[in-house]
């Protein structure tokens, strides 16, 4: 019996011996395992805690390491470790939002736009939340330079609120992207000679815009571009056949492009190049329909501008600007045009104004002269023609705005423009008055307006308007309008010519055009 169990001890001590190294060895394993977890579970803590006081002081270490152990591959049994020793819910959200980051050396803060390489919203001068002068949909096109600088103003403040103060600057790129789409539905009752009176209407799609702002990675520095869709119809071959089929157009073009250097937490003082309409005008309305002083006098060029904004609440501002127009004097065309924009912004309680005026040079370069009149056909003008900007728009407390607007140039060459046989001297204003209140708790408005134009004939516009608009934001970062429009045309008898080679009588007949218009804008 001894000698048959002999064998079998010795067996049993030698897998005995073969197994004590590989239980150690499991052993130690796995308390390696517990401690990585216990490690990482800590650094999640931490790296929780600097999101929500630091976002920006984040280590890139860090986030390697939680992708490394992303990547890593796992045993089920330290899967199940992990899934005992799981930090808090929300620790957990964090730490799934930096493994799903694109590049491990960003800090990312949801909450703060900017602090993300691409974010998305309204920001250039589009309504989000409701407060007097947010409803002004049609925010003037002019000074989006300096809107861009005061939204990257504001967007610093808030990262260093969010930051205890001690905001540190990234140093990344940022790419801010925003656009409208907007739709009308509307019908026109119109009495001029070209339709004999017959009604009309229509369902088009006005405006589609994507604007895109580039930050950094210097503080001092950005760029913007805003592409916009034409709806008009096509024109030129091969659609000179289908010249009135709009939807075959649709082009994409680009609307508006510059660079501005400048930083408001620094300086009141900044420059822009490129592509803008420029500082003559404010144009802000808050119809649906074009203000009589837009389509006289605004004006787009690629200019160099240099300006100053006071940054208190109160203070004034200022801008000069030059670019070469297309219209000129002489046979050779050169840098001919520009201007200077002056103002006042005050703020005194619950009452905001922005009180200011302008000149510019020579008005033919504006948008209505060169596409209304036809300057565009012969750029050859016998001499320039200046013209003048005064305006104001008053908010007071939440319920009340008031918009006033007047522009009115030099007289024109009768070999130009002419209004009744002698040169024109265009001139119209806008006013306006908004009383905001909710209703059914929505952000709502009703806008009174009326505007007048004179010797504007060859501009296309008609001698005034009266115009009533409803305004409401069914939904975020939307805006439902309706707008009727009353306008009176300049007298049968009166009559206006353009340059030689565009069309040469404009006819109007005195009468009324009624236009009622449903407006749908949606902004991302």
């Amino acid at each position: 019996m001894k000698k048959q169990l002999k064998p079998l001890v010795t067996v049993m001590c030698l897998l005995g011996c073969a197994t004590l190294p590989m239980m150690a060895s499991a052993a130690v394993s796995n308390a390696a395992m517990q401690a990585q977890l216990n490690t990482l579970q800590q650094e999640v803590a931490t790296l929780q805690q600097e999101l929500h006081a630091k976002p920006h002081r984040i280590a890139a270490h860090r986030v390697k390491r939680l992708h490394a152990y992303a990547a890593a591959p796992q045993s089920p049994a330290s899967h199940a470790q992990a899934a005992a020793t799981q930090p808090s819910s929300h620790t957990g959200d964090a730490m799934t939002s930096i493994l799903n980051l694109n590049h491990a050396d960003w800090p990312v803060d949801l909450d703060a736009p900017g602090e993300s390489a691409v974010s998305t919203g309204p920001y250039v001068g589009t309504p989000v939340q409701y407060s007097g002068f947010n409803l002004v949909v049609n925010s003037p096109s002019v000074n989006t330079d300096v809107q861009l600088l005061d939204i990257r103003k504001e967007i610093d403040a808030k990262l260093a609120a969010l930051a205890g103060g001690s905001y540190i600057n990234p140093y990344h790129s940022h790419v801010l992207l925003s656009g409208i789409v907007e739709a009308q539905a509307d019908y026109f009752n119109h009495s001029g000679p070209n339709n004999g009176g017959v009604p009309s209407s229509n369902i088009d799609v006005t405006n589609v815009s994507l604007d895109t702002v580039l930050l950094g990675p210097s503080q001092w520095a950005l760029a913007f571009a805003e592409f916009t869709y034409d709806n008009a119809a096509p024109t030129g071959s091969p659609y000179t056949s289908t010249s009135n089929y709009t939807d075959i157009n649709s082009r994409l073009y680009v609307n508006k492009a510059f660079i501005t250097v400048g930083n408001f937490t620094q300086t009141p003082f900044y420059g822009t190049v490129g592509q803008e309409y420029v500082p003559f005008g404010s144009y802000t309305t808050l119809m649906v329909s074009t203000p009589l002083t837009e389509s006289l006098a605004r004006t787009k060029a690629r200019a160099i501008e240099l300006g100053a904004r006071g940054q208190a609440s109160t203070a004034p501002y200022a801008a000069i600007y030059v670019f070469r127009g297309d219209a000129h004097t002489t046979a050779y065309n050169h840098i001919n045009n520009g201007g200077v924009d002056l103002g006042y912004k005050i703020t005194e309680g619950s009452v905001t104004a922005d009180i200011g005026g302008g000149v510019i040079g020579n008005i033919a370069e504006s948008v209505g002269s060169q596409l209304g009149v036809g300057f565009q056909n012969n750029e050859l003008i016998a001499h320039r023609v200046p013209a003048y900007n005064a305006r104001a728009n008053v908010g007071v407390g939440d319920d009340w705005d008031f918009i006033g607007e007047y522009v009115e140039s030099n007289e024109f060459s009768a070999n130009d423009v002419t209004y009744n046989g002698h040169g024109a001297q265009p001139s119209s204003f806008d006013l306006e008055a908004a009383y905001s209140i909710p209703v059914f708790g929505k952000p709502s408005s009703i806008v009174l307006g009326y505007a007048q134009s004179r010797q504007a004939m060859a501009w296309g516009i008609p001698f005034y308007r009266e115009s009533v608009v409803l305004d409401t934001s069914l939904w975020r970062d939307t805006l439902e309008s309706l707008e009727f429009r009353h306008d009176r045309e300049y007298a049968a008898g009166d009559t206006a010519t353009g340059p030689i080679g565009a069309p040469v009588i404009m006819m109007q007949t005195g009468k009324y055009d009624n236009a009622i218009t449903a407006q749908f804008d949606y902004y991302f």
